[in-house]
């Protein structure tokens, strides 16, 4: 069967539809740099999860961290390499599935996982595997920077489509609207599609995308840290400058400390 094509493997239209504004980018690398700084680690590794493009990574690396980058789409760790290569610094990229990943003896001070991607990690036994592969590589006091979505909107009971839009490009243009399914009450996801219809050098390429998005709350997200051996929640704050009036705030960073390895 011939695999449909993805968003993500068209990393240059990814960035143009997807990725944060660069001012968003560079507000939240202050704030890690900024939250690492508290900690005492000017430099060091750190760890970008479902990375992308690895828009943080490649600010972060000139800065003169040290990082790796992990994602399970191919072309999209492509599209980081081109990226990386355009700035002039070194990343290392490893494809991988961020739940059950195995970086070896690797060991970073920091893991982050932005663009508000985390919910897409839905399984409560996926969340688990996932923490505690990034404990096994974290090294003692080393913390874990979370990007997460502050859920305006519930889990959805309708069918809709929306938020149509043309984007245009240098040699073409992309088509992009979502689609709204009814969400799971049980299990707390929304159902989602994003549709591209790509025309590009006197090409059409139609990809979808479908997500089953995690409809978290600050508490439950509390609670979940709870039941994960080896992490302490420290907090969770604006990206913007790590106030922790976020009332206001579309997404937020929840931060974690490694409080020990897990060996389980």
């Amino acid at each position: 069967m011939e695999h449909p094509l993805s968003l993500y493997d068209f990393p240059d239209i990814y960035d143009q539809i997807l990725r944060a504004p660069a001012e968003q980018v560079e507000a939240e690398v202050r704030s890690i740099r900024q939250l690492l700084a508290q900690r005492g680690i000017t430099g060091g590794h750190i760890l970008e999860l479902a990375c992308g493009t690895c828009a943080h990574g490649v600010l972060l690396a000139q800065q003169g961290f040290s990082v790796t980058g992990v994602d399970l789409s191919e072309r999209m760790l492509e599209g980081a390499r081109a990226r990386a290569q355009e700035a002039g610094v070194q990343i290392d990229l490893v494809h991988a599935d961020i739940v059950d990943m195995d970086l070896g003896t690797q060991m970073f001070d920091c893991a982050i996982f932005m663009f508000e991607t985390f919910p897409l990690v839905t399984a409560y036994e996926d969340l688990a595997s996932h923490f505690h592969r990034v404990l096994q590589h974290l090294s003692p006091g080393g913390i874990y920077i979370i990007d997460i979505d502050a859920h305006r909107h519930g889990v959805g009971a309708e069918h809709q489509i929306w938020g149509r839009r043309t984007v245009p490009l240098a040699n073409g243009w992309v088509e992009v609207w979502n689609e709204d399914f009814p969400g799971d009450w049980i299990l707390g996801t929304r159902h989602m599609a994003m549709h591209c219809r790509i025309h590009m050098d006197e090409q059409v390429h139609e990809t979808v995308d479908e997500w089953h998005i995690r409809m978290d709350s600050l508490w439950n997200l509390e609670v979940l840290v709870k039941t994960l051996p080896g992490w302490r929640l420290d907090g969770f704050y604006s990206w913007r400058d790590l106030s922790q009036d976020i009332k206001h705030e579309d997404h937020v960073f929840m931060v974690l400390e490694a409080e020990g390895r897990d060996t389980q």
